[in-house]
């Protein structure tokens, strides 16, 4: 077995930060070879979508690092920002960083935790799964620094696309942060969901933020999560890509 997994976008990265699931999942009939392509479609898109130089890429929850490589390998004046809790994944995520041709000074990587409040948290490590929670028997559970996603937003220049994959603390995040968010610090947002009913309460404070949502699926094609796309202050328009015509065109928004 190879010790490097080849995406089709060559992104690369180390065999033993895939499950033995996701393997199966990027090699499913309809996939071609993508960490989750219909995300990954909207990540492009809405990155590209009214984009100035040196534009800021922010990663909340980056798990290994697939789409802060994306982003860079695409577009490499841009300034990526990750933010990732969990000790081994920040740790893969160096060594991916590397395998990619990427330096420290590309990707930056900030190890905490984003949560509704700042301080300390415990932390549940469930490899793609971790999440801020209280352990329950048999779970290694750690102690990591947490901030607030206002505190991180107003350390930064505006956020051209901020994607979110942050297992279940996504709407407690957002509403901590809805007034600052509601005053425009971040154009884009992709966010995962984790239950049909965060992701009601996450179209909802996006809506009432003045954001304009573009894609509102808690079920999308080849992946486990749900999925919102939205832009401030502007109804982007729904892409029809090779992934479009792949899923025989499905409707990839709907109402809320």
């Amino acid at each position: 077995m190879s010790e490097v997994y080849l995406f089709s976008n060559g992104i690369r990265l180390r065999r033993s930060d895939i499950t033995d699931m996701q393997i199966g999942r990027y090699s499913a009939l309809g996939n071609p070879n993508l960490h989750e392509p219909v995300e990954e479609e909207w990540i492009l898109r809405s990155f590209e979508r009214d984009r100035s130089p040196g534009a800021i890429f922010l990663d909340v929850g980056a798990g290994v690092g697939y789409y802060s490589f994306l982003i860079k390998k695409r577009w490499p004046d841009v300034r990526v920002l990750v933010v990732e809790a969990l000790p081994r994944h920040a740790e893969a995520l160096d060594a991916n960083r590397a395998l990619n041709g990427f330096g420290v000074e590309d990707i930056q990587v900030t190890r905490t935790a984003v949560g509704a409040t700042a301080g300390q948290s415990s932390f549940v490590d469930r490899g793609y799964g971790s999440m801020l929670a209280q352990g329950a028997q048999g779970q290694i559970v750690l102690t990591v620094e947490t901030q607030t996603l206002a505190e991180l937003l107003t350390r930064l220049p505006p956020v051209h696309l901020m994607k979110m994959d942050i297992q279940g603390a996504e709407l407690e995040v957002l509403t901590a942060a809805r007034d600052l968010l509601a005053t425009g610090p971040v154009r884009h947002v992709v966010i995962g969901t984790h239950s049909r009913s965060i992701h009601r309460g996450v179209v909802r404070l996006l809506r009432r933020s003045g954001f304009s949502v573009a894609l509102d699926d808690p079920a999308p094609a080849m992946q486990p999560d749900g999925l919102v796309v939205a832009t401030y202050g502007a109804a982007p328009a729904a892409p029809r890509s090779w992934l479009g015509r792949l899923l025989g065109e499905r409707s990839m928004s709907s109402r809320g």
